[in-house]
């Protein structure tokens, strides 16, 4: 036995090692093992060290931890002591289900909850999140108001038919009917989620019933729209830049109008140019009727209800700048949104501004996130639908 014992000892060698996180702090409990057999291995001690004996010959082991993404080490290059830096996983969003207070894995959540990820919600399009969850989501739904396409108005939404009250909007400074929004942990308001950069968002979980009460309390009724927006990442500085366009116009072919010569000719069969009780009248109408008849024959043909309208036109831009390393990390974000209303005079003009600290102290993490936004409205001096009347 003795001699056997020698001879595994000979056939197998330590493996020392070091691991540490985006910060550079130890990581406790990680599981290490020989890729491909997880059976033989170890976990890492309060400091983030591990020692394994493997044997000869082993090329790969595989180091993984809960919410890092599994990190395999060459063994092919000898080493007394390998330093790995793991780095934090996108987890699979479908899988978890983020509260704005809490991340629940999905199985152990009991509540009614959809999740979307940055690339579902751009799939679909980059106008704003909100156009984005109506097409994503069936229980979100943007109810279609006279307002049509104005930029400056906010939409009324319902999640699963829970608002009823939309007329208490006027009344009121904000719809007290609408869903409740949060932003990375905190309170926010449905134009701050309207006027937010695509680009920013990470992921948004839909609340649909009870559950979000429990979590929010009575203002959580009328359900909870939970945006996180995307944390800086370690390493060299990286400079990134999005743009986008749209066009717009209106249809007016529901309308069917009639033209300046059909409408002149409709006057005349309903005698608005016999209607006359002296012969100046008379005159003065047939005089009238002519001058329309010589107006349309040079191209007269005006169509009142495209005057007030026109081609509008939206454009984004973003631009976000992320590093650091070790304790300390750092995110800064611009962007800008125009959008030229189809209704002339309508117009919407949003610059905002983000910088997004992560740094630890020892053992203690820190997230510092600090917003700006200024929007510039212009709105016509009356309603589409009240100019068409």
């Amino acid at each position: 036995m003795k001699t056997q014992t020698a001879q595994q000892r000979n056939n197998q060698q330590n493996i020392k090692g070091l691991v540490l996180d985006d910060f550079g702090e130890p990581i406790i409990g990680a599981s290490v093992t020989i890729k491909g057999n997880k059976n033989h291995g170890t976990i890492t001690d309060a400091e983030g060290r591990f020692s394994l004996n493997v044997p000869k010959g082993t090329t790969y082991l595989e180091i993984s931890y809960i919410g890092m993404t599994t990190y395999e080490l060459s063994l092919k290059t000898p080493k007394d002591l390998y330093k790995i830096r793991m780095k934090a996983s996108d987890t699979e969003l479908e899988e978890v289900v983020v509260t704005g207070v809490v991340n629940k894995m999905k199985e152990s959540f009991t509540g009614s909850a959809s999740t979307f990820t940055a690339e579902e919600l751009k799939a679909v399009g980059t106008q704003n999140a909100i156009a984005s969850l109506k097409t994503l989501d069936p229980s979100f739904n943007v109810l279609d108001s006279e307002f049509g396409s104005d930029p400056n108005r906010m939409p009324d939404i319902e999640i699963r038919g829970k608002s009823s009250l939309i007329s208490t909007r006027d009344e009121l400074a904000q719809d007290p009917n609408q869903p409740l929004f949060i932003l990375d942990g905190f309170e926010s308001s449905l134009e701050a989620i309207y006027n937010l950069d695509m680009n920013r968002i990470s992921s948004i979980t839909i609340l649909k019933d009870a559950a979000s009460t429990a979590i929010y309390g009575s203002k959580a009724s009328n359900g909870v729209v939970v945006v996180e927006t995307i944390k800086p990442k370690s390493g060299k500085l990286n400079l990134s830049y999005h743009g986008n366009a749209n066009i717009q116009w209106a249809d007016l072919t529901s309308y069917n109008l009639m033209n300046a010569s059909e409408k002149l000719e409709f006057e005349r069969r309903v005698g608005r140019y016999n209607n006359f009780n002296t012969t100046d009248q008379e005159i003065q109408l047939q005089q009238s009727y002519y001058d329309k008849v010589a107006d349309i024959a040079r191209g007269v043909d005006s169509y009142w209800l495209s005057e007030p309208l026109r081609t509008g036109i939206n454009h984004r831009h973003s631009l976000y700048a992320n590093g650091g390393e070790g304790a300390f990390m750092f995110g800064l974000g611009l962007s800008y949104n125009g959008i030229t209303g189809i209704m002339k005079n309508s117009d919407r003009s949003n610059i905002s501004g983000n910088i997004d600290l992560i740094y630890r102290v020892n053992k203690l993490q820190f997230s510092n996130k600090f917003y700006i936004d200024n929007t510039d409205a212009e709105n016509p001096l009356v309603t589409f639908s009240k100019y068409a009347e």
